[in-house]
């Protein structure tokens, strides 16, 4: 019955994200661009790097409902460069997209919508540079039909990336963008299930000691922490001979709270790169992101269906109930350990913080995947199943290099320095 006192903590965090999500969907500011002529329009910034998502927020200021038909292969909205001569159209009617699901933009009265551009970013926006875009309507009128309107967003400038982005791109992102592309190129059938299923497996692979040393980390960390809660209760009033009488316990150990989490650290930029391969690293508009030998491949090759399910669209129900299952089976993993027979009690305070961990990070990874493109929880799944095994691996060899239980820890005597 112990289990149960996590529901509480549960329903609460839940309870909380859905307040803050309604709160702040509800809550509406008067913007005078938007709030401009029929059809208001502005840029979420007002400065973009080369590469990155360019929004445009459009409001429909009529009584009317607004449909912007698809003008696929070319964007919805018109772009426009500064240069010597003013304001110049960008033009690009040759790349190579595949228009068979490209969808209509519906825009009701009194309300607004929000397009993303990131499928262009390199093909309208690859050039630094002042920018404006612009959207063509025709305006209703009797006497003279043909007439349109006009409506632009406020110029923006589109910038060189800095050193550090730069160093992200050049060192992680291209690299692993080129490879998961490499992978596909080579795949049968071009599958992006199984491209993302071999670029999982090969990373994790190369990450495979870093890793495993921080999850045998954890696990000593784990059994040491019944020791350090006794000298908690030893030293309670003497702070300085605590942390003495700690430090000493982990040398005794050896046991290095660092370790647990410095490999994670490094880990987590390739983790990054990885999702932004897949969440929009295959749209034909990265094709300049790719090295020479792969530049005959053809993004609109990539097959993104598996199992009935289209990995660039979002799974609200299987792929969350599936990663967040996963995650819960490898938290479980990580603490089953510590719960063998003879094992030092954990305080009720600890074991209570490990259960809103074990039942909170698979809810909020659950909830994160269903707002993802469904191939980013495909990865997470993979990922996350080669860490099971990786869990098991480490669960099953034993405890990590310890006194036995028998054994007290040796306290040394700190002689002071007389006054």
């Amino acid at each position: 019955m112990k289990n149960f006192k996590i529901l509480p903590y549960l329903i609460l965090s839940l309870a909380t994200y859905a307040i803050l999500s309604w709160w702040m969907s509800g809550k509406t500011e008067v913007d005078t661009i938007l709030a401009t002529g029929d059809i208001g329009m502005k840029t979420s910034s007002e400065e973009y790097v080369i590469g990155s998502d360019i929004r445009v927020e459009l409001q429909n200021n009529t009584e009317a409902t607004i449909t912007l038909e698809s003008r696929c292969p070319t964007a919805l909205l018109d772009v426009s460069r500064f240069s010597s001569e003013g304001y110049v159209n960008v033009d690009n009617t040759l790349i190579d997209r595949d228009c068979s699901k490209a969808p209509d933009l519906i825009l009701e009265p009194g309300k607004a919508s929000t397009l993303s551009l990131l499928d262009y970013s390199y093909s309208l926006f690859g050039e630094t540079g002042k920018y404006k875009i612009s959207l063509e309507l025709p305006t209703p009128s009797d006497t003279y039909p043909e007439m349109t309107s006009v409506y632009s967003t406020p110029e923006f400038d589109v910038v060189e990336p800095g050193l550090f982005k730069s160093l992200w791109r050049n060192l992680l992102y291209t690299p692993l963008l080129n490879l998961m592309v490499g992978i596909l190129a080579y795949t049968p059938g071009h599958s992006l299930a199984i491209g993302i299923i071999l670029l999982t497996l090969i990373i994790r692979t190369i990450l495979l000691i870093p890793s495993q040393k921080a999850m045998k980390a954890q696990r000593r960390m784990q059994e040491m922490q019944p020791k350090i809660e006794e000298l908690k209760q030893k030293y309670a009033g003497d702070q300085a001979r605590l942390s003495q009488e700690t430090m000493l316990l982990w040398k005794t150990h050896k046991v290095n709270p660092l370790s647990s989490c410095l490999p994670m650290l490094i880990q987590f930029p390739i983790l990054i790169a990885l999702y932004y391969c897949i969440e929009g690293g295959l749209s034909p508009d990265r094709h300049v992101l790719l090295y020479p030998f792969l530049s005959g491949f053809s993004l609109n090759e990539v097959n993104p269906n598996f199992l009935g399910f289209n990995l660039f669209e979002r799974s609200l129900i299987v792929f969350p109930i599936l990663t967040g299952g996963l995650q819960f089976i490898q938290m479980q993993l990580m603490s089953a350990k510590s719960k063998k027979k003879g094992a030092a009690k954990i305080p009720d305070e600890m074991q209570a913080a490990n259960n809103v961990m074990k039942y909170m990070m698979p809810v909020m990874i659950a909830i994160f995947s269903s707002q993802l493109a469904a191939a980013v929880g495909l990865y997470w799944a993979v990922s996350t199943s080669y860490g099971i095994v990786q869990q098991l691996v480490v669960n099953n060899g034993g405890s990590a290099e310890k006194p036995s239980d028998d054994e007290e820890v040796k306290v040394r005597v700190l002689h002071r320095p007389r006054a």
